[in-house]
This record gives C-alpha cells, sequence and structure tokens, in this order.
C-alpha cells in the first residue's frame, strides 16, 4: 500500500519555485497591447499607443521621448496612454479600457492569496484531492486569457450609440495584430505571462511527480 505521506524533495523545490514565479508575475505586466497610427508618428511614439495589462490592472505602457511628450501638452514630460488609449476608444463608442475587469481585479489579491495557501499545503499534503492544490495555481495563465478574451469580446460589442465614428460590432485582437479603422492593433504577452506559464509548467511536473511517487 502506497504511503500517503510521502514528498519527494523535487516535488517541494518546484512547487517553491512556482509560488516565486507567481509572486513575481503578480506585481509585472502580464499582457500588452498597442495602437498605431499616421497620427501618433514612430519617432515620438516608437510603440504607438502601449497600455499593460497587470492582474491588478491596467497601466501606461508608453515610451515617448520627454521633448516629445511636452509637444502633446504634457509638461512633466510623459504621457499616459491609458488615457489616451481611452480617448481614441471613445470616439468608437467603446468603454473606458480601464473599467473592465473590476470585480476580478478587486478579487485578485485575496485569489492570489488562497493560491498561495494551497500551494503551501500541497507541500506537506498528500491525502485525498491534493492534486487539486497545485492545479489551483498551474490554471491562471489559461484562466487569464479566458478572462481577457470574454472581456475584450464584450469592449468589441457593445459599442455605444454616441460614437463620432460608426464601427461594426468586432472582436479586437487577443493574440497578434490586427486593424480597426486607421489604427493597427498589437496584442501580446508580456514577461509576467511567461512567469505564469513557467509556474504552471513547474506544477505540472510537481503533480505528475507527487502521483509517482505515491503509486510507487
Amino acid at each position: 500500500m502506497p504511503s500517503r505521506s510521502r514528498k519527494p524533495t523535487l516535488v517541494r523545490i518546484l512547487t517553491l519555485i512556482a509560488m516565486v514565479l507567481i509572486g513575481g508575475a503578480y506585481f509585472s505586466p502580464v499582457w500588452w497591447v498597442s495602437l498605431k497610427a499616421p497620427n501618433y508618428p514612430a519617432d515620438t511614439f516608437p510603440d504607438g499607443i502601449r497600455i499593460h495589462f497587470h492582474v491588478n490592472g491596467v497601466f501606461n505602457g508608453c515610451t515617448t521621448k520627454p521633448e516629445a511628450a511636452k509637444a502633446w501638452g504634457d509638461e512633466e514630460g510623459g504621457l499616459d496612454c491609458v488615457h489616451e488609449m481611452n480617448v481614441i476608444n471613445h470616439f468608437i463608442g467603446m468603454e473606458p479600457i480601464d473599467s473592465g475587469a473590476k470585480y476580478e481585479i478587486m478579487a485578485a489579491p485575496y485569489l492570489f492569496g488562497l493560491v498561495g495557501v494551497m500551494l503551501l499545503a500541497f507541500m506537506v499534503y498528500s491525502g485525498p484531492f491534493w492534486w487539486v492544490l497545485p492545479l489551483s495555481g498551474a490554471v491562471i495563465p489559461v484562466a487569464f486569457v479566458i478572462d481577457y478574451s470574454g472581456w475584450l469580446w464584450y469592449f468589441g460589442h457593445n459599442l455605444k450609440a454616441w460614437a463620432a465614428f460608426s464601427v461594426k460590432p468586432f472582436m479586437p485582437t487577443v493574440f497578434g495584430e490586427g486593424k480597426v479603422a486607421q489604427f493597427s492593433t498589437y496584442s501580446y504577452p508580456h514577461y509576467g505571462f511567461a512567469m505564469f506559464c513557467a509556474a504552471a509548467l513547474c506544477l505540472l511536473l510537481a503533480l505528475l511527480l507527487q502521483r509517482k511517487a505515491l503509486k510507487s
């Protein structure tokens, strides 16, 4: 009969690595989106109008030159691209991008705290339904993409009638490049998403190793 308390050292190490990666990713940009158009010249806006999605909100991703930003009316030498993108989206009747996922953002500290507790428990627990514990962290990148895609669909299919320019409901690009009116759109994962994926791989490997240990 297999020992229910057996916990290989490598399982604990992989779990600890995953916890560090998840903790780091929580404070890192997970996804980025950029809009480029002729009225935002590349020499001034090398990355276009860019924003970064974190699990706890939407943040400015612009890297404008100080002198260029001042020319755009920002005397402090920086440009808030979250605001700028909201201004652009307003013309096609789209709600402010930072108005989405409010409940997810509010719940994020508690959800990630719960994941941390579950992974700590996985380092010592091997009883019934033990596999639920590592899966709590392994599903994060999948859950993020599903939630992110859902909100993009919502924004693209709930355009307001007061829009200055009429645009048919559309699905914004989740991954890759797209086109909306005169804007080229770019949407790609950032290094925070890579950290979530690396953590998921560590946890899945730990799960397999634990399963093997319990069967031996």
